[in-house]
């Protein structure tokens, strides 16, 4: 749902599907190395079959200036029946595996891959966006404590809801010029240039964080490194990469701060042994430090947990 505004089956549905294929890996990875993790999870999948998905769309909805960015009409005419006949649009069953994996966390990634920033959306609609994730949730036996926004367009507004219906973890941005929120229109090739130089060379100061409840009452998780697929594949930039994300991590284990690694299944969908070999070797560095210093793995709610607010 996140990339349909861009992508088709046609050229992308096979990464879509490698994305499938590696959730079970990556959970198996994850209970090997006893890390924790939150999957933000758009409210749609929680839905059994297309009918189900329907009755739980909210009437109020966002009408966005770019049309190509609501997806009800995808939903309500493109899509087939169920998740067996339609395994890009339909994922409950993965749902479930999460939510029974031990230390994992299903947030939301709001119902409908909701835009915060984009012209046409309001606040009306967004607060009825965020129900919706919450009842689909909760039929599924899913509490919903934290959100990571769709392409971190978040605003002020958006974050108050989200307090207000109990969602009171947020993933925030890095405190830099190329990370802060912004609409489509604004991130343009030169914001992304340098967010890709960024995750090789420190551009930024470090990204690791001590979590804080901000002005809008929300606890904020900042976003550290986004873990980035191209780069593994590139010699010499996959090496820099990786030392990059070892030398924060080591950064916040000495220093007793969250380094918040995150990706999107659908990043691991092609060339799928390659990059989960090198998530392996992130882990195994994780498990390492917390030998010597002691760095735990937490989901966005434990944070909540250990505020002393969840």
């Amino acid at each position: 749902w996140g990339v349909r505004d861009h992508r088709t089956i046609a050229d992308y549905g096979d990464a879509i599907m490698g994305g499938r294929a590696a959730i079970p890996r990556m959970l198996a990875t994850f209970s090997k190395h006893r890390v924790k993790a939150t999957w933000a999870t758009v409210g749609f999948l929680f839905a059994r079959n297309r009918a189900d998905l329907l009755d739980h769309a909210p009437a109020l909805r966002p009408r966005y200036a770019n049309a190509k960015l609501d997806p009800y009409p995808s939903a309500i005419h493109g899509i087939g029946t169920s998740e067996a006949d339609d395994p890009w649009h339909f994922g409950r069953s993965l749902v479930d595996q999460i939510r029974d994996t031990e230390g994992q966390e299903l947030a939301t990634h709001t119902h409908s891959h909701y835009y915060c920033l984009e012209p046409g959306q309001t606040g009306a609609a967004f607060r009825a966006d965020i129900k919706a994730a919450m009842t689909a949730a909760a039929e599924a036996n899913v509490t919903l404590q934290s959100i990571v926004f769709p392409r971190n367009q978040m605003s002020d507004e958006a974050v108050r809801i989200c307090v207000e219906n109990g969602i009171s973890c947020v993933r925030g941005n890095p405190d830099a010029y190329m990370y802060r929120p912004r609409g489509q229109e604004e991130t343009g090739a030169a914001v992304r240039f340098l967010r890709t130089v960024d995750s090789v060379l420190p551009l930024t100061p470090r990204t690791s964080a001590r979590p804080k409840r901000d002005a809008r009452g929300a606890l904020n998780v900042p976003a550290s490194r986004f873990f980035c697929p191209r780069f593994l594949k590139v010699p010499g930039v996959s090496e820099a990469f990786l030392r990059r994300i070892k030398s924060e991590m080591l950064h916040a284990a000495q220093n007793d701060e969250i380094y918040h690694l995150w990706w999107h299944p659908h990043n691991f969908g092609r060339d799928t042994d390659r990059h989960l070999g090198r998530l392996e070797a992130i882990l195994s560095y994780f498990e390492r430090l917390a030998g010597d210093h002691g760095m735990q793995s937490v989901t966005m709610a434990d944070c909540l947990a250990i505020a002393g607010e969840g």
